[in-house]
């Protein structure tokens, strides 16, 4: 099982095709928050309520790949996948630390200022979030201790990424910006199937 985790104030629809060739993957919603001020504790709801297993694998975009990683941590994994996402706080960009405080006010624009043209679909998807959600999730993410080191990781990044900017230990970089999972789609699907631990030959 690939469990698939959207970024902050995305959903399931983050993942349009060609992503539903993914044999094996399960698209995420966040579950309605409820007042979790860690990223520790809101990933500890997400192995409850969506069933992960050990030997399951986890991606996620930006804040999912966070969640993901903190999840590796939990559960014994085959491995985590950060799309565009960072394994610890420092990676993230010092605007966005200087920042945060507005964060959750107006995402969008910041986001926009960092990342260049957004989505239409992904417009609409923040204005459909939660911003309670945002604000503590925002907060949450500079408090966090990072991926430990004993987590399997396969990190795919883009050269372009003005919110997490190209750290180093990328395993597949992709030539896009911070939202790669919806602008280059088919070369992150294909850089998970061509990853040994996804191959669709396993059981």
């Amino acid at each position: 099982m690939i469990h698939i985790y959207p970024g902050m104030g995305a959903n399931h629809r983050m993942y349009g095709p060609p992503w539903d060739e993914l044999e094996g993957a399960t698209f995420h919603n966040w579950p309605a928050w409820k007042g979790e001020t860690e990223i520790a504790e809101f990933a500890m709801r997400l192995i409850a309520e969506h069933g992960i297993k050990d030997g399951d694998c986890v991606a996620g975009s930006s804040l999912g790949g966070i969640l993901a990683c903190e999840i590796g941590k939990h559960v014994p994994l085959r491995v985590v996948i950060p799309i565009g996402s960072a394994v610890r706080p420092e990676e993230i960009h010092r605007l966005i630390s200087a920042l945060r405080p507005l964060f959750p006010l107006a995402p969008l624009p910041l986001l926009k200022a960092l990342s260049g043209r957004i989505p239409n679909d992904l417009t609409r998807m923040f204005a459909a979030s939660d911003p309670a959600f945002m604000k503590a999730m925002a907060a949450a993410i500079f408090r966090w201790d990072g991926l430990a080191d004993n987590v399997p990781r396969f990190r795919i990044h883009g050269r372009k990424d003005r919110v997490i900017p190209l750290p180093p230990g990328i395993d597949r970089i992709i030539d896009g910006g911070h939202l790669i999972a919806m602008t280059h789609a088919r070369e992150c699907v294909e850089a998970l199937r061509q990853h040994s631990a996804l191959s669709p030959s396993d059981p």
